[in-house]
């Protein structure tokens, strides 16, 4: 646990200044920028954290593009919407993939393109990850991970490289025609747990609302749950029913939306308990349980309800974001 704190203490850093340029391309409607640094400054030193390979190694992609390893150098890639469909919105996305490697497409580059579409600016994050040696297979290495890196410890530096991505859209806010109050969050699987641990930052420094596609915050007990709402005054019925509404407390945590297949072999226990303990702190998520769709179905289609997620996550946040004015 101190390692744990040290480490996150040395990547607390102030947020940097709007960048310069910004080289882009435009597909159909969607204007896509050139990925900027999360970390313009240089990157936090990482000394002492159980990720680090022995050997230098360098960022690669495999599985035809779909897969990114190595990332030591974390980046925003922003999809801008038309400006005649900007609803002012944002989503810095978290692409999953266990800490080791980054569906940057199925669960990043896809879901920003559609998110983009219909008026949200999007922001695909690749994070620093586990290092990978040179030769090891990924089976070694998911072998190694699970024998030598307790639960989420992995995620630590992704945990910060999040947080500074949201510090950068809050900053360039205005030249993206970005509300500042409606930046959120959405993660997948690993990423879930790196879009989760925004929310437990400070106050000023969380996102909106925050979108846990089959992940959440992974470890042994998870991070600690700030009660919903403040107790009822002494005297107040016992009967749910005859109770006035609660008075929000003051570190509630942001509107979330939870979304999962129920034949999810990988998270599916977890997911749940994380479910349970947020129902008994006072707070009623979105919740969409599908019947179908197994683990990490991303933007990818199988005719079942789970193809729905993006249209249901939208109108969540559309919603959740005029209630929260």
């Amino acid at each position: 646990m101190k390692l744990i704190v040290a480490l996150v203490a040395l990547l607390m850093v102030a947020p940097q200044p709007a960048l310069a340029s910004e080289p882009s391309a435009t597909v159909g409607q969607v204007r896509e920028l050139t990925p900027m640094a999360v970390w313009p400054e240089g990157v936090p030193s990482m000394k002492g954290w159980p990720g680090l390979a022995e050997v230098p190694v360098q960022e690669e992609l495999r599985e035809n593009g779909e897969q990114v390893w190595n990332v030591t150098e974390p980046t925003i890639q922003a999809f801008l919407p038309d400006p005649d469909k900007a609803n002012g919105m944002a989503v810095v996305i978290a692409p999953g993939g266990g800490f080791r490697l980054l569906a940057i497409h199925h669960e990043g580059t896809r879901v920003a393109r559609w998110l983009a579409d219909r008026g949200v600016a999007a922001f695909v994050l690749k994070y620093r990850l586990i290092q990978t040696p040179p030769g090891e297979t990924n089976e070694q290495m998911r072998q190694r991970v699970q024998a030598t890196l307790a639960p989420g410890v992995g995620g630590i530096p992704g945990v910060e490289d999040a947080r500074q991505a949201l510090r950068l859209v809050r900053v360039n806010a205005a030249r993206w025609h970005i509300d500042p109050t409606k930046i959120g969050v959405a993660g997948f699987s690993a990423g879930g747990h790196v879009a989760a641990m925004t929310m437990f930052g400070p106050k000023a420094e969380r996102p909106a609302f925050a979108g846990l596609i089959y992940g959440m915050p992974f470890g042994e007990s998870g991070p600690e749950i700030p009660l919903a709402n403040l107790p009822y005054p002494e005297g107040t019925p016992s009967e749910p029913w005859l109770q006035p509404p609660a008075t929000p407390a003051p570190d509630r945590l942001p509107p979330m939306f939870l979304a999962m297949a129920q034949d999810d072999l990988a998270v599916g226990v977890g997911f749940r308990a994380f479910y349970d303990r947020l129902f008994a702190a006072g707070y009623r998520p979105e919740t969409h349980l599908y019947s179908r769709g197994a683990h990490a179905f991303g933007m990818v289609r199988h005719n079942i309800t789970a193809d729905l997620w993006t249209e249901q996550f939208l109108a969540w946040a559309e919603m959740v974001t005029v209630e929260e004015q």
